[in-house]
């Protein structure tokens, strides 16, 4: 694209379309250095943590190392926005931070877990609860202190809304980013989420523009996110009723999501995620074509 700072852009891909952290029985059988090898063939430059891969973070910063591969961040499940949890995913959450650098990412992702369908540490529930005041002010507490910690360390922390939790919507991703310090917090919008939230990627996108710093790039398939609202069905459902799909393959304009962005000269990461059955979807197949629309849509 014309007129664009692409130059700086990071492509990774996140190791969910080969093994799957929350549904293991996706790709249980595939071992983490085949995952590593495919990143690395299918034209990536950094992936994402995945329970396959070594976890003592030098060693796996040395294996990525030795296939051209970086830790471009890793993902973690907070429960900051209980405020009887607070003081234990503060600690939790700067080791988490702490990884991170020692792993050689920048960045260092979040998402709230509490009152969510699936990752809340109270038990699951049928649907999601919004957040209210006082979550709120727990969980803006909570970010803060974390995020005065990254800075620090020379570490981006960001957050990822997500499908099924108390941060969700536009008007929550509104709220979030309204009460939080720019300069401690950055956004990690993930498009198919958005989406799937009822929302608009290319609007969040075109309002919250100079607070992204890392981005999830999937998308998503109508025909399914169809039914998942007519049988109500949760989250994990939806990802096991094949959801979402790489990007170019479903029905998000990633042209016009990414143009807000790629005006401003971002110069982070665009990382692929298809949480998809890679038994129907081969992970290495899907992938190198997700990289080459990509790369046909940024230049990077």
């Amino acid at each position: 694209m014309e007129g664009t700072a692409t130059g700086r852009i990071s492509v990774g891909v996140g190791p969910i379309g080969w093994v799957n952290d929350d549904l293991r029985e996706w790709g249980a059988e595939t071992p983490g250095t085949q995952v590593m090898d495919e990143i690395g063939a299918a034209g990536f430059a950094g992936t994402e943590m995945s329970y396959k891969y070594p976890q003592d973070p030098s060693e796996l910063r040395q294996t990525l190392a030795a296939r051209g591969l970086v830790l471009s961040a890793a993902y973690r499940w907070t429960n900051l926005a209980n405020p009887r949890r607070l003081e234990e995913e503060i600690a939790a959450t700067k080791r988490h931070i702490d990884f991170c650098r020692t792993a050689g990412a920048r960045y260092a992702i979040v998402a709230e877990g509490y009152r969510s369908q699936h990752w809340d540490l109270e038990g699951e529930r049928p649907r999601r609860q919004p957040l209210e005041e006082e979550h709120w002010k727990s969980l803006i507490e909570g970010l803060h202190a974390c995020g005065r910690y990254a800075r620090e360390r020379g570490i981006t922390l960001v957050f990822h809304p997500h499908g099924g939790t108390g941060v969700e919507s536009e008007a929550e991703i509104d709220r979030l980013m309204a009460l939080t310090d720019p300069e401690l917090i950055g956004l990690c919008p993930d498009t198919g989420h958005i989406f799937y939230g009822g929302g608009d990627p290319a609007a969040v996108f075109r309002r919250h523009a100079g607070r992204i710093r890392y981005v999830h790039a999937k998308d998503v398939r109508p025909e399914v996110l169809a039914r998942v609202r007519a049988e109500g069905l949760t989250f994990k459902q939806a990802v096991m009723a094949n959801v979402f799909c790489t990007p170019g393959t479903g029905c998000l304009d990633f042209r016009a999501i990414f143009a807000p962005l790629l005006a401003t000269g971002f110069s982070g990461w665009i990382v692929v995620e298809a949480e998809q059955d890679p038994v129907r979807y081969p992970a290495l197949e899907v992938s190198r074509a997700a990289r080459a629309y990509i790369r046909e849509v940024t230049g990077a």
